[in-house]
């Protein structure tokens, strides 16, 4: 069987709409510039991330690829390479696949520990476009990320500088004009993905392909939307071929703080205590009333469907854990069997399994989220 054929006949919930979405919408990829140069990464229905290995040299070859593989997710370099279907690591010494040309000046903001919301993310990638506008450095595109954040992309403004020197030499001093690009706008209070800006490795989202988290679509904004409410800007990413969980005006959940901890036992449903109340469901690990717990498992979500599958089946054998329930949202998966254990067996069950949340178990009550 063809890779194609196999990635077809991939069940997710999402495949019909991807399919009916990048067969109906054509790509508008005028905002990134140099497509020939760009290095494009896929996420497949099975969870798993392909490289595509030849040089897209037209929207018309990038559709035909996302029609034949049906992805997930869609990235693209912000850096230009001359063999970007081949690139390799910085230590590769094959010349050929680090020829680094140039990099756009990229910032990702995101709801994060210090941005509670799209609302704050959004007041952060206006201050930024500002400061940018102020240093003379041209804004390609803006973007709405359609999940946690914006994009703000500017095309690269030292590319004529040093362009005869050797590539890696010229990929090193890149690298270093925007961390000091990054620390002055870090100085004047500016919240962004710093590692996003400054690694010339970093891939980001493709404008106009669909976010498999949320399914919304990655949308190319003007400055005048950019400044409009969250409403419209949530409206202006959503696709008509996908049912998207809404993302609410208010309060979003960082990353951090996903995982709940509190009193033992607790269970059910928590409001957000201001106006335009925003409810999260989470469940406990822990038995009401017991010592016991259940086993939550928990895996990162490039995790392979196939891979997980065979853990959880294993776990299931070795430990006599029933049906297991499997939950995730693009960046983690969790399985959690409704078995009541003593706490050093969950313990045991998430060391055989390789869960990600053993270190929390052993020093806390493990909680998650629905």
């Amino acid at each position: 069987m063809s890779r194609i054929a196999q990635i077809k006949r991939e069940e997710h919930p999402l495949k019909d709409a991807l399919i009916n979405y990048y067969h109906s919408n054509q790509l508008e990829l005028k905002s990134v510039t140099n497509l020939k140069f760009r290095h494009f990464r896929l996420r497949l229905l099975d969870g798993t991330f392909h490289k595509v290995k030849k040089k897209i040299r037209s929207s018309q070859a990038l559709q035909k690829y996302l029609e034949d593989y049906i992805p997930l997710d869609v990235y693209y370099s912000t850096a230009t390479w001359l063999n970007p279907h081949i690139i390799a690591g910085r230590l590769d010494k094959d010349l050929l696949k680090n020829i680094y040309i140039q990099c756009d000046l990229s910032f990702d903001i995101d709801v994060s520990n210090k941005i509670k919301t799209l609302e704050e993310a959004k007041t952060q990638a206006i201050a930024l476009s500002d400061f940018l506008t102020t240093k003379g450095y041209r804004i390609r595109y803006y973007a709405f990320s359609g999940s946690k954040g914006f994009h703000v992309v500017c095309d690269d403004p030292w590319a004529s500088e040093e362009i005869e020197q050797e590539p890696l030499k010229r990929e090193l001093k890149a690298i270093e004009r925007r961390k000091k690009l990054v620390q002055e706008a870090s100085d004047t209070g500016l919240l962004f993905d710093q590692k996003v800006t400054i690694d010339t490795r970093r891939i980001i989202r493709l404008p106009g392909t669909i976010n498999s988290k949320t399914g919304l679509v990655c949308t190319i904004l003007t400055k005048e939307k950019l400044e409009s409410d969250i409403e419209t800007i949530l409206k202006s990413a959503t696709c008509e071929d996908i049912i998207a969980p809404r993302i609410p005006n208010g309060e979003m959940t960082a990353p951090l703080a996903n995982k709940t901890s509190g009193s033992p036992g607790r269970l059910g449903v928590r409001p957000r205590p201001e106006e335009n109340l925003c409810y999260s469901l989470f469940y406990t690990n822990n038995i009401p009333g017991t010592q016991l717990k259940i086993p939550i498992l928990e895996f990162e979500g490039w995790t392979q469907t196939k891979k997980l599958y065979q853990t959880i089946e294993r776990v299931q054998q070795q430990y006599h854990l029933g049906t297991i329930y499997l939950f995730g949202d693009g960046e983690k998966y969790w399985a959690a069997s409704l078995k009541a254990l003593p706490r050093r067996r969950v313990e045991k069950i998430l060391t055989f399994t390789g869960s990600t949340n053993i270190n929390q178990s052993k020093n806390m009550d493990v909680h998650t989220r629905g």
